[in-house]
């Protein structure tokens, strides 16, 4: 009986029709502050062949219909990823967790450093060295928790999801300290790894991130901006520097449109931030 139960099972896995999925994290520019009102009038408002999570269900990716940011009306780089990487023959599902100002170092609990050793129960998306690591963020956790709603969604409607990359767009909140912004290669090295071995996944996802705080000179909360800025550059595989990490991609923002607050993007930055995304994922 157990052998026909194998069998069974194998046939069913086999059956699945693979997708591609991405999934997108960080914090206000991932969100994304855009307005749909400043979307170009022949941009296609229904993105082709994209669907996006909405905590149900994965539903056609429409700017304006969609709510792809916290508030209505407003988009992150989801839609240029769409249009830059979906295709009939590959549509693309996306699932996407955000939290405005948050940072990734485990020395933060929010907006507040608390020292570089880990504690538990911090808001930061730092995601811990092993399973069950009690120092876990209470950001990675809720975001571990939305990728895997999304993928089992798509496992029980018979399709057999398959990560297809890792799209990252945080850094700013690392920025305001030394130490976080200096380990910045080294906090995206881990979680990288963690994610891939928290979803079960047979490898790491290439993992594509955008460079924060292109304005100069930047506010003054961002006391380490250059730091930052350099430990990002130097962890993209292609950097030739000792820190550089194989199947990680940094997408250099600089000339991308931003807003007054010189820190998130425009609706022209933001599209453009989405189709160089979705330009690394397709090298």
């Amino acid at each position: 009986m157990r052998r026909i139960f194998q069998i069974v099972c194998l046939l069913i896995a086999a059956s699945a029709h693979a997708v591609d999925v991405i999934l997108l994290g960080g914090q206000s520019n991932m969100q994304g502050i855009g307005k749909v009102a400043d979307l170009p009038a022949d941009l296609p408002r229904a993105v082709p062949h994209t669907f996006f999570w909405n905590g149900k269900v994965f539903e056609p990716l429409v700017a304006g219909v969609t709510r792809s940011s916290n508030r209505a009306g407003e988009f992150g780089p989801e839609i240029g990823l769409g249009l830059g990487l979906a295709t009939a023959a590959a549509p693309v599902y996306l699932i996407k967790d955000s939290a405005s100002g948050m940072p990734l170092h485990a020395g933060w609990n929010a907006a507040k450093w608390e020292g570089p050793a880990p504690g538990p129960g911090r808001k930061t998306f730092y995601p811990g060295e092993k399973a069950g690591d009690p120092n876990t963020g209470t950001l990675y956790r809720a975001m571990l928790a939305k990728y895997r709603a999304g993928l089992a969604h798509l496992e029980k409607a018979g399709q057999a999801p398959v990560v297809k990359g890792f799209v990252w767009m945080q850094g700013e909140a690392d920025a305001k300290h030394e130490v976080s912004a200096r380990e910045y290669g080294e906090s995206l090295r881990r979680l990288r790894a963690r994610l891939a071995a928290d979803l079960g996944l047979p490898t790491a996802p290439p993992l594509v991130f955008g460079q924060v705080l292109p304005h100069e000179p930047a506010m003054e909360r961002f006391t380490h901006r250059v730091e930052i800025r350099q430990a990002m550059a130097a962890t993209d595989e292609r950097s030739g520097l000792p820190a550089a990490q194989p199947g990680v991609r940094m997408v250099s923002t600089d000339g991308f449109g931003v807003l007054p607050d010189t820190v998130h993007y425009t609706a022209d930055g933001l599209l453009r931030l989405g189709r160089a995304f979705a330009g690394e994922l397709s090298k």
